[in-house]
């Protein structure tokens, strides 16, 4: 009778829910590129990690030191090499000349595909024919849609985004290779499509953090860019940042959240409870407030016990419902 009296009064007795989004950050040595590192850190956690305040940088401190590791790994920040008009979509896919793109980094830059297939940067006022694509998929012939006009690259995108949907996006081979063709059909060298690269905006997180360029920290004389194609970033155990060609292989630091949820029970009895009845019954509820909220259980409860040795305290008022901060 008494356990079936406090499952009731648990039910019932639920106070406060707090709940608090923490996260850590995860050093793997397992030494990747940074677009595999990147695609890792999605996979297996959150993303590369963000690193730009204090509290950042001591968990990066705090993961490195957990494995006694003293070099430089991955971290989120990469330099804006360009991205898709449509949807602001990255780059997944590039036929580059061998020497392009070689507009400097500080310049703004729009793409071009020539009649041999291969792309160019330009410099986006240049007047241009250029493709549009349409929201039909069905054959190539009605996605994308060649215009005869020559206009700068902004003007471009105007005019598709008016009478289509944006500039032309290409995904592989067959695409590439469909647009030239109508080029050299044409008589044309170059037109316009979606690619685009603004100087304005030169860095990102790659878990699509606001950039705070002030808590930012470099290392001194960084970036430096170097060899032309320095455009992801690592950091040092202190946290201080340095940017390297995407290629090299390096450790990285991942970004884990975790969500903690605080559940207050009252629980209320004519007599003396039975400690182990009280905490199974507890356990259950717990259980059935995660499976509700579909949260995984990875780990049972653990009790904290009084200095007087009880679990349990009795207190004659429950009007200080006050939630408590959040600690990891």
């Amino acid at each position: 009778m008494i356990q079936n009296k406090i499952q009731l009064v648990i039910f019932l007795g639920i106070l406060s829910k707090a709940s608090c989004d923490l996260y850590r950050i995860v050093l793997i040595e397992d030494p990747k590129t940074w677009t595999e590192a990147q695609s890792y850190c999605r996979e297996k956690y959150m993303d590369l990690a963000t690193i730009q305040s204090d509290e950042d940088r001591a968990k990066l401190k705090e993961a490195a030191n957990a494995v006694n590791f003293q070099s430089v790994a991955w971290i989120g920040f990469y330099r804006d090499v360009g991205g898709w008009s449509y949807q602001n979509t990255p780059i997944s896919y590039a036929m580059w000349e061998s020497w392009e793109p070689d507009l400097p980094k500080t310049n703004e830059a729009c793409g071009a595909v020539q009649s041999n297939g291969r792309w160019g940067d330009r410099g986006c006022t240049e007047q241009d024919y250029f493709f549009c694509q349409t929201d039909t998929q069905d054959t190539l012939q009605n996605k994308f849609k060649y215009i005869d006009i020559v206009m700068n690259w902004h003007d471009a995108q105007i005019h598709c985004r008016t009478h289509y949907v944006d500039l032309a996006t290409i995904t592989d081979d067959t695409e590439n290779t469909f647009l030239a063709n109508i080029l050299s059909n044409m008589g044309r060298y170059y037109a316009w499509f979606g690619l685009h690269k603004n100087p304005l905006n030169p860095w990102l997180w790659s878990d699509n953090s606001s950039v705070l360029l002030s808590s930012v920290k470099w290392e001194s004389g960084q970036p430096d860019n170097v060899n032309g194609n320095e455009d992801c970033v690592k950091a040092s155990t202190e946290g201080l940042m340095a940017d390297d060609s995407c290629s090299t292989l390096l450790p990285f630091y991942c970004r884990e959240h975790r969500r903690i949820q605080r559940v207050r029970f009252t629980v209320k009895s004519d007599g003396d409870l039975d400690e182990s009845a009280v905490m199974e019954a507890i356990e259950k509820k717990m259980k059935e407030i995660l499976s509700d909220q579909d949260m995984e259980i990875t780990s049972s409860i653990k009790w904290s016990v009084q200095p007087d040795g009880e679990i349990f305290q009795q207190q004659k008022t429950q009007e200080n419902t006050q939630e408590t901060p959040c600690e990891e």
